[in-house]
C-alpha cells in the first residue's frame, strides 16, 4: 500500500514538473517568436541578433537578445529626434539669414548689371549698398553717447547728444556731397559727366552713408519722450527746433562758399 501511494505521488510530482517545464518551454518559444518579428521589422538590427534568437535555448540568450532589440529601437528613436532637430535648426538658419541672402543677391546683381551694361543706375545702387553699413555702424556708436554727456549737469543732461551729433554729421556729409557735385559736375569745365564715377559716388555717399547715419524716427521719438518726461517745460521744442536750425546753419556755411566760388569762376 505504501509503495502504491509513493508511486502515485511520484507520478503527480513528475507530471507537475513536466507540466511546468512544458509551459515554460511554450513561453520561451512565444518569446522567441515575438523577438524574431520585432527583429525582422527593424532594418538596422545586426544579423547576430537573429542567430541568438534562433539558437538560444536558455534564458540568458533570450534576455540578451531582448536587450539588443530594445537598444536598437532606442537608437532608431534617437536618430529620428536628431534628424527632426537638425531639420528645425536648418529652417531657423535659413529664416534668420534670409534678409542677408536677399541683400547679397541684389548687391551682386547690381555689380553684374553695371559690369555688363555700364549703366549709372546700377553703379549707384551697389555703391549706396556698400556705403550704408558704415553709416549705420557709426550711427549705432554715436547712440551710446545718449545720457553719458553732462551727466552731472541738471540743466543739460536731458539732451540726447548722440542722436543730435548723428543728425548734424549726416546733414553735413549730405550737403557737402551736394555742394561738391554742383561745383565739379554741374558748374565744372565738363571734365566730369553726370554719369561718371565721381558723380555717382557723391550721390551714393549722400544716400547710402549720410542717409543711414542720420535718423528721423529716433529724433521724433525722443521729442515725444522729452515732452512726456517734462510736460510743464518746452525742452522738447528746444531740442527739435535746435537740431533743425543747427543743421541748416552749418549746411549753409558749407554749401554757400563752394557753390558761389564755382559760379564766380564760370
Amino acid at each position: 500500500g505504501r509503495s502504491g501511494n509513493s508511486r502515485q505521488r511520484h507520478r503527480r510530482d513528475s507530471g507537475g514538473i513536466y507540466g511546468r517545464r512544458s509551459r515554460r518551454n511554450r513561453s520561451l518559444t512565444a518569446t522567441k517568436d515575438s523577438l524574431l518579428k520585432e527583429a525582422s521589422s527593424t532594418k538596422d538590427i545586426d544579423n547576430t541578433v537573429k542567430s541568438n534568437v534562433m539558437n538560444g535555448n536558455n534564458d540568458n540568450s533570450i534576455a540578451n537578445t531582448s536587450t539588443i532589440v530594445n537598444d536598437n529601437n532606442g537608437l532608431q528613436h534617437t536618430k529620428y529626434i536628431i534628424k527632426e532637430q537638425a531639420h528645425q535648426l536648418s529652417k531657423v538658419f535659413y529664416l534668420e539669414n534670409l534678409p542677408f541672402l536677399i541683400v547679397a543677391g541684389l548687391f551682386l546683381s547690381y555689380i553684374l548689371s553695371d559690369t555688363l551694361s555700364n549703366i549709372a543706375f546700377y553703379r549707384f545702387m551697389w555703391l549706396s549698398s556698400l556705403l550704408t553699413p558704415p553709416g549705420a555702424i557709426l550711427r549705432w556708436k554715436l547712440s551710446k553717447l545718449n545720457g553719458t554727456i553732462f551727466q552731472h549737469s541738471r540743466k543739460w543732461k536731458w539732451v540726447p547728444y548722440g542722436t543730435l551729433l548723428a543728425n548734424v554729421l549726416g546733414s553735413l556729409v549730405s550737403i557737402s556731397c551736394v555742394a561738391t557735385y554742383q561745383h565739379v559736375v554741374v558748374n565744372g569745365s565738363g571734365s566730369y559727366s553726370k554719369d561718371g564715377w565721381l558723380a555717382v559716388f557723391l550721390k551714393a555717399m549722400q544716400v547710402g552713408f549720410a542717409g543711414s547715419l542720420s535718423t528721423v524716427s529716433t529724433f521724433v521719438k525722443e521729442i515725444v519722450d522729452i515732452s512726456k518726461k517734462y510736460p510743464s517745460h518746452a525742452k522738447s521744442c528746444y531740442y527739435g527746433i535746435g537740431t533743425i536750425v543747427c543743421c541748416c546753419l552749418l549746411g549753409l556755411l558749407i554749401y554757400s562758399p563752394i557753390v558761389h566760388s564755382s559760379a564766380g569762376s564760370v
